[in-house]
């Protein structure tokens, strides 16, 4: 199907897609980094201070992408199905993974620290009831889907209390300079605050381990899924809409890149960096991410606006490859871990075949079991509407 007879935004779907595979390479890349990651699940022997930098980019801009698609679409959803189908959809899709994932998957994510390392490992089922739920507790990757049903949930509730947020604006209006510099000020004004209290990179559980969140980067991330919603009133993105140029803001990215890079690895060398130093730090990284964030749209938007079979299967898969990649990445570097090979070779095996896996696993494996259960489940539900019937 042509673009051009539809009004679907392929371009968000690609992008999203984009962004779970550069996850997968960014937390391969996260084991060659110079720094002594004792919690991390695979450190190899072999280390570069390249990836050093593209850690500490990367990071800055994956989230806040997706938090603004996710609150893109959620007013069109909730508008088009209403509460009750609503929250069915975001328990069964979001909340449901959420949980089975911090019980049974983020437990063997971060065993796998142990068996990654020359230390004793203790019984699995001995961990898993008194150290993961415990001093090792952490959610993984999983902590995206809390925090994401956690926007939803009182997103719906807003939209119950004031049914004007799905109301889309009667004129489709461009950003003003004006409103994109208020909104880059609240962005760094929240991380500065933050950062006042917490390490920039500081992982904590929230509600009682409930949550599990980056208390610095909760403003951000709040921040966007808001924009996303905005986004959607306006129409931007949409053909006709306002659309981001894309030389002045790929222009404006390499630039504060550059900047951001040269601050925050500043930043890190400080073992107390003074508040105007913080004060510029949080300017600098937010800068990234709405500079980032928008040249990304842009990129999508004009050159990556397709159905293409590739695009579309990746897209479709994303989200299971979002799943099962530590499950997958894990194994991969433990393996690679016991060779001596130079780092870039390392590392494009590491991430050539986790890539090539995670989508076959997704595509063929996890997708046709999955389809194979909710199509029996029809069946016999199909089969009880007609014995009821009968």
């Amino acid at each position: 199907m042509s673009h051009s007879k539809t009004k679907r935004l392929y371009f968000f779907d690609n992008l999203r897609a984009f962004i779970i595979l550069l996850m997968v390479v960014f937390h391969i890349a996260m084991g060659y980094t110079t720094w002594d990651l004792k919690w991390w699940y695979v450190n190899d022997t072999e280390h570069s201070a390249f990836f050093d930098l593209f850690v500490f980019s990367t990071d800055v801009y994956i989230m806040p992408v997706m938090f603004l698609i996710a609150g893109y679409f959620a007013p069109m959803v909730l508008q088009r199905k209403g509460q009750a189908a609503f929250w069915r959809g975001k328990l069964l899709r979001i909340a449901l993974p959420w949980v089975l994932g911090v019980i049974f998957c983020a437990p063997i994510i971060a065993y796998a620290a142990f068996l990654t390392r020359p230390i004793a490992a203790p019984p699995y089922l001995e961990f898993w009831t008194t150290g993961f739920f415990g001093p090792f507790y952490q959610q993984a990757q999983y902590w995206f889907l809390g925090m994401l049903f956690g926007f939803f949930a009182v997103f719906s509730l807003a939209a119950r209390l004031f049914p004007r947020i799905l109301e889309k604006a009667p004129v489709k209006k461009a950003p003003s300079p004006l409103f994109l510099l208020a909104f880059f000020a609240f962005t760094a004004l929240t991380f500065f605050v933050g950062d006042l209290y917490y390490w920039c990179d500081t992982w904590m559980p929230g509600l009682k381990g409930i949550f599990f969140l980056q208390p610095v980067r909760l403003g951000i991330h709040i921040s966007y899924f808001c924009l996303g919603i905005y986004a959607w009133k306006y129409a931007w993105f949409s053909r006709g809409g306002w659309q981001p140029r894309l030389v002045p803001w790929c222009s404006a990215t390499v630039v504060s890149m550059a900047v951001f890079l040269i601050y925050r690895v500043m930043f890190t060398l400080m073992p107390e960096p003074p508040v105007l130093f913080r004060a510029g730090h949080a300017f600098t990284h937010s800068l990234l991410v709405l500079t980032a964030v928008f040249a990304l749209l842009a990129i999508f938007q004009r050159f990556i606006d397709s159905d293409a079979w590739l695009w579309r299967r990746l897209s479709a898969n994303s989200y299971t490859i979002y799943f099962i990649h530590f499950f997958i990445i894990i194994p991969i570097g433990a393996l690679l871990q016991q060779h001596t090979l130079p780092i870039a070779l390392k590392y494009l095996l590491a991430s050539s075949l986790s890539l090539v896996l995670c989508f076959l696993a997704a595509e063929y494996l996890i997708q046709p079991l999955l389809s194979l259960v909710l199509h029996r489940k029809k069946a016999r539900r199909l089969n009880q509407l007609s014995e009821n019937h009968h």
